[in-house]
């Protein structure tokens, strides 16, 4: 698993200056209408956002205490520097398969954030950790005997989106987008127009500029 050649933390520096509606109105653009996650997954701290390519992991649930046979410690050691962990879990909720380690070893491995279509548990240590994260529920039963991983690096299923290894993952308050990793760079440099136009709309408006007159002006309000 190679991530494109790219400068990995300015790109997302940029879109951390941007907001999720601007890009998911880009995409719109596209044709990709429904590249944001459903609304049930949000974000443990809302002050914090994920930017950066997807690290994907699915797993499903399996009572199974066989280390020799438990994913975890492999997929945390194969994270690579700058990603979004983005964790199918096939629907279960009866587990907490991220958890105070999951976040230590992500951090250690250089992963910034994580999206969990599933739950999460030690949600105290990973608030005050600064962990980016995005969840279904939080609970605190281990996986260890309940759920199993099965396979990273693959096409997943989060939210109702499918999501690459690759493709490029952004979240904040508003919930998460994902946009196809061939697109990335031009989707970033349409977005930041965007959040151009709408900062002189809203300086046109605080001018009390007629909104019909807007309109005209920027064909969009």
């Amino acid at each position: 698993m190679q991530l494109d050649t790219h400068d990995w933390p300015s790109i997302a520096e940029r879109f951390k200056r941007l907001y999720t509606p601007a890009v998911c109105d880009v995409l719109d653009s596209y044709e990709l209408r429904f590249q944001f996650v459903h609304h049930s997954i949000r974000p443990l701290d809302h002050r914090l956002m994920v930017a950066g390519p997807a690290f994907t992991i699915v797993g499903t649930s399996n009572s199974t205490r066989d280390q020799t046979k438990r994913m975890g410690p492999r997929v945390i050691d194969s994270f690579l520097p700058h990603v979004v962990a983005c964790y199918d879990t096939m629907g279960d909720e009866e587990t907490g398969v991220w958890g105070e380690l999951w976040s230590a070893g992500a951090v250690r491995r250089g992963c910034v954030g994580a999206v969990v279509d599933g739950g999460i548990r030690d949600t105290a240590y990973i608030r005050r950790a600064g962990f980016p994260i995005f969840h279904k529920y939080c609970i605190p039963g281990d996986a260890v005997g309940r759920f199993n991983i099965v396979d990273f690096g693959c096409p997943v299923s989060i939210g109702g989106v499918r999501v690459n290894f690759g493709d490029y993952v952004f979240g904040d308050e508003d919930g998460v987008v994902i946009i196809p990793r061939e697109l990335t760079l031009e989707v970033l440099e349409r977005a930041e127009e965007v959040c151009s136009k709408e900062n002189r709309i809203r300086d046109a408006i605080q001018d009390n500029t007629s909104l019909a007159d807007l309109y005209k002006t920027f064909g969009k309000f």
